[in-house]
């Protein structure tokens, strides 16, 4: 009996374990603080073709954090000229990101629907945002200013997908 339950016990969590949920990857639309405290949605208008882009506070994700990638940015502004601009003012469409360690890839797989084993989906830990010696510096210098534009998280690299803009790994 006790090694029926004990297997029992073993099997469950090996199951629960093994459907391990994530939200990386998963779509999200980005957001941008308003100068009375609200937010609005960041509109594909607002990209820059060959940028990244990282919003913090998209409820749709776990960890807040929605990017569009570069390659991402060109894609969505490329279409709204092919559709005579009618999409500049739609939600720029993002995927759940999180913070990561420079030169460790592990935290950004798994993914959503398995999306790392998808070629041109899988992450890797990149570079989004100021040097954090440069953030640092901000936040030293302007205290509300680094509040209003990175509020509690101070790091400089999440998962993203495709090749870094400083073309490394």
């Amino acid at each position: 009996m006790l090694r029926h339950l004990l297997l029992g016990t073993l099997l469950l969590g090996a199951a629960l374990f093994a459907c391990t949920s994530t939200d990386l990857g998963a779509p999200c639309n980005m957001v941008k603080a308003l100068s009375d405290g609200g937010v609005t949605n960041v509109v594909v208008g607002d990209l820059s073709a060959g940028k990244d882009f990282i919003s913090f506070g998209a409820t749709e994700c776990d960890d807040l954090i929605c990017v569009v990638d570069h390659t991402s940015a060109s894609l969505q502004l490329s279409q709204a000229q092919r559709d005579a601009g009618t999409s500049f003012q739609s939600p720029a469409v993002g995927y759940c990101s999180l913070a990561c360690v420079q030169g460790n890839n592990s935290t950004c797989s798994p993914q959503y629907n398995d999306d790392q084993n998808i070629p041109g989906l899988s992450m890797t830990c990149q570079e989004l945002v100021l040097d954090p010696n440069l953030i640092r510096a901000i936040c030293q210098s302007d205290p509300m200013s680094c509040q209003q534009y990175f509020g509690t998280n101070r790091g400089s690299f999440f998962c993203a997908r495709g090749t870094p803009l400083d073309g490394g790994p």
